[in-house]
């Protein structure tokens, strides 16, 4: 069991006043033992399926990240808005470095051909113990501004669960611009802009999929995962 702090904020410093207004956003904060740990920013579709997912991420988030979960009601029409426009702002009132950004992958499409679940489990073994350092040490060290497990040659972070700096936030700007938009438009985040995106595993990928599930089979062979 997982036990949270409603978070006292001001949607109104956050979002546009209609979706401030609208009761669709919720912010909540597990708070115990988090000074000294990476800033997450978690957003979770309000469903079944998501309420599942949440928990079972959090069981390996909790020990290492500091972590605001953003809740979107079902159906979710905001997409990835609600979290990414709270981590913008989050990143700059704590005046962090960076911040690692992750949703309830498959909450909308559960069962779609298992690659969600795969995503999950990939997500869980390369954003935990020492693999963060891989991700964040080329950040830390200004060699770019996005780390992801797979990019794009035109900077898509395939999956979009990501490390991303401060500075990337300053590039992209104001994110009010993608509402209305499809949810693609918060994996093409990047495209046209002069942040460095870096995909740690491969970063020229065109298409994740096959690439996931050959990774996800790679590292299940050498028993480092557990099977789905």
């Amino acid at each position: 069991m997982f036990f949270f702090i409603k978070c006292e904020f001001n949607l109104f410093d956050i979002y546009p006043k209609n979706i401030a207004h609208s009761n669709i956003i919720k912010i909540s904060h597990k708070t115990k033992y988090s000074s000294n740990k990476i800033l997450c920013i978690f957003g979770v579709l309000e469903n079944s399926y998501g309420k599942k997912i949440e928990e079972e991420m959090l069981k390996w988030l909790i020990p290492y990240y500091n972590i605001y979960i953003v809740y979107q009601k079902y159906p979710g029409k905001l997409f990835e808005y609600p979290a990414l426009k709270f981590a913008q702002y989050i990143i700059k009132k704590k005046n962090q470095t960076f911040l690692l950004y992750v949703h309830s992958k498959g909450a909308f499409y559960p069962y779609r051909d298992n690659i969600q679940k795969i995503v999950r489990e990939l997500w869980k073994f390369e954003f935990s113990g020492n693999n963060i350092k891989k991700y964040i040490t080329p950040i830390i060290n200004n060699q770019t501004d996005v780390t992801t497990m797979f990019a794009s040659k035109n900077k898509t972070t395939w999956f979009n669960g990501f490390y991303i700096s401060y500075r990337a936030f300053d590039i992209i700007g104001n994110l009010d611009k993608k509402l209305n938009k499809s949810r693609y438009e918060f994996e093409t985040l990047f495209h046209k802009t002069k942040a460095r995106v870096l995909g740690i595993l491969e970063n020229n990928v065109y298409n994740a999929h096959p690439v996931a599930r050959k990774y996800y089979e790679k590292i299940k062979s050498k028993n480092k995962i557990d099977d789905l």
